[in-house]
């Protein structure tokens, strides 16, 4: 996993990397440069597009005309850069590239109200203030950027878009330029994972520069980004002679009248996961839906379902997707399971109703409630920021992990620190994906992998299952073609 840094934090390791590896501060912003210029290549293909570059007179305007050089050598024949003065003097970076871009044929002029309102380019990079900026835009820019704003052109942003706060609250009010593409310099901004972003970007995409990792490494942060070497490192490859015992027993306590079809969809996402055996508990109308769709699952009785000669067979526990009301056997749970939980759904809202209940769950619990059921639990949040705050706060009170469910989903472990899992789509926005989550989560946590692990592992799996069914072309993928996909994608992962 990468771990995040703030804005600060990526300075000291720019300044690091320049005093260690003995490289110039003008050699690190050209590697930058190629680094933009090569995604940009794959977004703008066509060289004949016309390119306005706005500049500020900082080191990301510096960024800006080094890119506007690099793309002219590359072919790229219709540039043009203004330049807004957004400091009292230009950086000693800012001016060494200036002079390099006047020797080529690439106009150069300073911003004023006329020329701004002569953008007729069909592409705008971004290179006015980047991740520099701490405080809200003056006036004139804030004018410009609303200007643009309004222009409706293709906007690529260097490092971040100008006026976006890389860390802290996002208000949808913010004079933030509004851009298509970020590309991000060694690592994404904390708050690209948040949905208040949607409204200033819609893709960012990351490029090494050089910077040192083992500097980032010991950066103090409690923030990580998966890889999918996290799963390899985890998972654990099948050995000869296993058998449906070295795999677990999942107990799934879910399901209620009339909504037991969420319960049907966590129980194959365990089986389909891998659990060896998988027990589910759901009201006795409902037992032909189950063994018709689910003949490898067993069937139990809400009253025999948690008997003390039951229990010792069970390996890990889900409660609550399609629960409902029938909510007999999850206060005994609680109060006696000596085995790993899972609860999601009803389960969740249950909690909500039984504040107390908190107090008494098993160390290590696993949570997964998305937005509302969070706010439901724990109360409401103004922004996305202040809710993750409040989860690392519940999940250090409690000794529990939460996994707050989201286009970007954050596990927030029992000592507070947060994996961010990468994977995922908008095509995976339908009913009962929830639900599978839970299952594969309880399937891991059989099986004998720890909270953390089984977290990690679900995650990001169900996202990237999620994923390969999005890239074969489907607009929406539905819970139960995830299943499907489910042991295709846990059998591609490399030891």
């Amino acid at each position: 996993m990468r771990k995040l840094i703030t804005v600060a934090q990526m300075r000291e390791a720019d300044v690091d990397c320049l005093e260690v590896k003995d490289i110039s501060s003008i050699s690190l912003m050209e590697k930058a440069a190629i680094a933009f210029t090569n995604v940009f290549s794959g977004l703008i293909p066509e060289k004949y597009q016309s390119i306005l570059v706005l500049c500020g007179t900082g080191n990301n305007g510096g960024d800006g005309l080094a890119i506007a050089r690099l793309l002219q050598c590359n072919g790229y024949s219709c540039i043009r850069v203004i330049i807004i003065r957004t400091g009292e003097k230009e950086s000693p970076d800012f001016l060494h590239n200036l002079r390099r871009l006047k020797e080529t044929p690439v106009e150069v002029t300073y911003w004023n109200d006329a020329n701004l309102g002569e953008m007729t380019e069909n592409v705008i990079i971004d290179a006015i203030l980047g991740s520099g900026v701490n405080r809200p835009l003056s006036n004139d820019l804030l004018r410009l950027v609303e200007t643009i704003n309004k222009s409706e052109k293709y906007l690529i942003a260097v490092d971040c878009p100008t006026g976006f706060s890389c860390e802290g609250e996002l208000s949808a009010n913010e004079g933030v330029l509004v851009v298509k593409d970020v590309v991000s310099f060694q690592r994404p901004k904390l708050n690209f994972f948040f949905p208040e972003s949607a409204a200033f970007l819609r893709n960012f995409h990351v490029v090494d520069i050089g910077l040192r990792e083992g500097f980032i490494d010991a950066c103090a942060s409690d923030y990580y980004l998966l890889e999918s070497s996290d799963i390899t490192g985890i998972y654990r490859q099948r050995e000869n002679f296993s058998h449906k015992g070295t795999f677990g027993h999942a107990l799934i306590y879910a399901g209620s009248t009339g909504k037991s079809g969420a319960a049907l969809l966590c129980a194959e996402a365990c089986i389909y996961s891998g659990a060896g055996l998988t027990s589910v508990s759901i009201p006795e109308e409902d037992r032909i839906a189950l063994h018709t769709r689910l003949p490898e699952a067993m069937y139990l009785t809400i009253e025999e379902a948690w008997k003390v000669e039951k229990r010792d067979v069970f390996s890990a526990v889900a409660i609550g997707p399609g629960l409902g009301d029938n909510t007999l056997l999850i206060e005994q749970i609680i109060n006696e399971a000596e085995i790993p939980l899972v609860i999601d759904a009803d389960g969740l809202n249950y909690l909500a109703r039984n504040q107390s209940l908190l107090k008494r769950l098993p160390k290590g619990t696993i949570l997964t409630p998305h937005m509302k059921e969070f706010d439901r639990l724990f109360g409401e949040s103004g922004s996305w920021w202040l809710r993750l705050l409040l989860a690392i706060k519940k999940a250090k009170e409690y000794q529990i992990i939460i996994v707050l469910k989201n286009r970007y989903t954050f596990i927030i472990l029992e000592d507070g620190r947060v994996m961010i899992n990468p994977t995922g789509n908008p095509a995976m926005a339908s009913g009962g994906m929830g639900d599978v989550l839970t299952g594969i989560i309880v399937s891991f946590l059989a099986q004998g992998y720890t909270p953390k692990e089984a977290c990690i592992l679900s995650c990001y799996l169900h996202g990237k299952a999620g994923d390969s069914l999005a890239a074969s072309g489907r607009s929406s993928v539905s819970a139960t073609q995830l299943i499907a996909k489910m042991p295709f994608i846990i059998g591609d992962i490399k030891s």
